[in-house]
């Protein structure tokens, strides 16, 4: 029986983990490296271990140190939790040759399923159909017989990491190494496979439990469809494809794989369905996924529980015919990155993380306010998950909870989350993995801000009735007689003109025409003011960050983040007196992430297109390249492979063709 376990990972999933042993009455040991010393799991356990720096390699990845912490703290059981170590064979097989209780399948099923090829191989030995493909050694001539596209796929790992799509032969080359350089940073292995692509299909998964006794069943299926750069973004139970007879069918084609392998614990194994129904093998996941909570939902079941209950050698609590599906529930991933970047990474300060506790939502999240994002790790910030009696319920909750939810300070893809939700291809079902291309997401969310402007100005003025009992007549922001303030939301500027009165103030902001606004003021509790806005009642929420630490009111330079209710702003208060503003130098080639220096393609003297790549940068496991502005010839280069950048340092100087004589 277990007494102590240590759970070895972090953020959200080391949080979610922890709290069911908890409630099982287990010790819990939380691990953390020093980037993430302040995160809230890390408080929640009974006792925390620091494994070292924040590389992966140094800390979470180090299967020694969490070991080492397992003996030092008296665990005796550890929980791999998903990512990092969750399906290294080596890694289980060391901690039950450490006399220790692994909360996962066996080694050997880790292995036989962690190996895409053998994987593929099995599944077909158990007539369980694949996509065409190709596991000998890969080269242009076997992607050439499987028909392009083809699609590149890392043997052991998943969650788009080392998955590549070519199109045409000429792409192959660069294609297959930068996925095999994606493999080996993320899983330590960069074997790969070739499958032939399958155009517009679902992704729907089957999540399966084995015990010790031979027991397999299957809970259901979850549709996985909506993704970005083949990583799921929203996901769903049940799938509107899957009827009882399919999923009968799926849960079966499952059960067998794992049964083949002698599975015990907590595992998915993923498909492709077309548009008539058919079905394809594409892997088995060996550990708990992403999206486990909407299983939960509507299954009633905690899917930690279970796995512990397994790792303890207890039998399986249900039967296949005992298992009852109802309702629907939806689960939307909150990224730090910026989908019209093409989804590049963010990292900073979470300056607030608020998430709405509404009826019918689950938040499970590894932050909280005050938060680093690091580029250390997954750029997942926290998951929201609405349930209901069916999809439009569920829809409409998870809606309503990703408008209120809010994190100023960094770019996050909850614009998108929304527009996915609120879209008529989501409402009518119509999913596949094109999703996202086929509705014209994402979309440039609303600036908003002459709106953003106005409530900033009116923190301004009820900052000062706070401090001082009143707004005296004439009174400006910076205590000037004229009352007009200029705000900035990157290059677009809009002035407020405004006059204090005794309830609040009147502000006319735009020329275009010009708009007067009544405003009377609430009360300014903490960051929300209630505000009555030409006779309607509402609140904001707004997060103020000053340009210099030491102030107490809104001054030249700070920055407002606003929480409209039904969208966001932020806004730059513009100094009267602006200082020159930076002028980007043309064919320079700054940064667009922090991160690592993978590749290095030019060097000074070369000569360059348009669009051409010149650098290649790993954040938070995915690489990202940065292209050439413009045609020129290198003049400098100021990186190297290995070299750690932060945003915006500059990498790369070109001339510009128009520039030589």
């Amino acid at each position: 029986m277990m007494r102590t376990l240590l759970v070895a990972n972090r953020a959200e999933i080391a949080h979610r983990v922890l709290r069911t042993a908890s409630d099982r009455g287990l010790r819990t040991v939380a691990v953390f490296s020093e980037a993430d010393r302040r995160l809230p799991y890390v408080a929640a356990a009974d006792v925390a271990v620091c494994l070292g720096p924040a590389p992966g390699a140094e800390s979470y990845l180090d299967p020694q140190r969490i070991l080492e912490a397992a003996r030092r703290t008296g665990a005796d059981a550890i929980h791999p939790g998903y990512g990092f170590l969750s399906e290294n064979a080596a890694f289980a097989r060391a901690v039950i040759d450490s006399g220790l209780t692994w909360v996962g399948p066996p080694p050997g099923a880790i292995e036989a399923m962690g190996d895409k090829a053998a994987a593929r191989r099995i599944a077909i030995e158990h007539e369980v159909p694949v996509v065409p493909g190709f596991d000998g050694v890969p080269s242009v001539e076997a992607a050439a017989e499987l028909g392009f596209p083809v699609l590149i796929k890392a043997v052991a790992g998943g969650g788009g990491r080392g998955m590549r799509r070519v199109e045409s032969p000429d792409a192959f080359a660069d294609a297959l190494a930068s996925a095999q350089r994606e493999a080996r940073a993320a899983f330590g292995d960069d074997a790969v496979i070739l499958e032939r692509y399958v155009d517009g299909p679902r992704h729907v998964e089957v999540q399966i439990f084995a015990d010790v006794h031979g027991a397999v069943i299957h809970l259901g299926e979850r549709e996985c469809s909506v993704q970005r750069r083949h990583q799921k973004v929203i996901e769903e139970a049940p799938s509107l494809a899957v009827d009882p007879a399919l999923r009968a069918r799926m849960g079966e084609a499952a059960c067998r794989v794992a049964a083949a392998v002698g599975y015990v614990g907590a595992g998915t194994v993923e498909f492709l369905v077309d548009a008539h129904g058919a079905f394809y093998f594409l892997e088995m996941n060996t550990r708990l996924q992403v999206e486990h909570p909407v299983t939960e939902a509507i299954t009633g079941l905690d899917l930690v529980d279970l796995q512990l209950q397994i790792a303890e050698g207890q039998p399986l609590p249900l039967s296949q015919d005992e298992l009852v599906l109802e309702g629907w529930a939806i689960e939307a991933r909150i990224y730090a990155e910026d989908p019209l970047r093409d989804y590049l990474p963010a990292t900073g300060r979470l300056h607030r993380l608020e998430l709405p506790a509404l009826p019918g939502v689950r938040i499970d999240t590894g932050f909280a306010s005050g938060s680093e994002i690091s580029p250390y790790y997954d750029a997942m910030i926290a998951k929201v998950i609405a349930t209901g009696p069916d999809r439009q319920t569920a829809s409409r909750r998870l809606l309503r909870a990703l408008q209120g939810a809010w994190a100023p300070g960094i770019v996050t893809n909850l614009p998108l989350l929304r527009q996915i939700i609120d879209h008529p291809l989501w409402h009518a079902g119509k999913l596949d993995t094109h999703f996202l291309a086929r509705a014209e997401l994402p979309q440039p969310p609303p600036l908003n801000l002459e709106r953003g402007a106005l409530a900033a100005t009116a923190l301004g003025v009820a900052q000062r009735r706070g401090r001082y009992g009143s707004i005296p007549a004439g009174f400006r922001l910076h205590g000037r007689a004229e009352q007009a303030d200029t705000w900035r939301c990157g290059d677009q500027e809009v002035t407020v003109r405004w006059t204090p009165t005794a309830c609040g103030l009147v502000a006319t902001i735009g020329s275009d025409p010009p708009i007067t606004h009544q405003l009377r003021l609430g009360a300014l509790e903490g960051d929300v003011l209630e505000v009555e806005l030409d006779g309607l009642r509402t609140r904001w929420r707004l997060c103020w960050v000053p340009a210099r630490g030491d102030t107490e009111l809104l001054d030249d330079g700070d920055t407002v983040y606003v929480h409209l209710g039904d969208g966001e702003a932020f806004v730059q208060l513009v100094p009267r007196f602006s200082p020159p503003g930076q002028v980007t130098e043309p064919g320079t080639c700054a940064a667009p992430t922090p991160g690592r220096v993978l590749e290095v393609r030019i060097a000074p003297g070369d000569r360059v297109q348009q669009g051409q790549k010149l650098v290649v940068i790993e954040a938070m496991k995915m690489e990202h390249a940065v292209l050439a502005p413009e045609a020129g010839t290198v003049t400098e280069v100021r990186i190297a492979p290995g070299d750690q950048i932060d945003e915006g340092d500059l990498l790369v100087r070109l001339e510009p063709v128009e520039q030589r004589t």
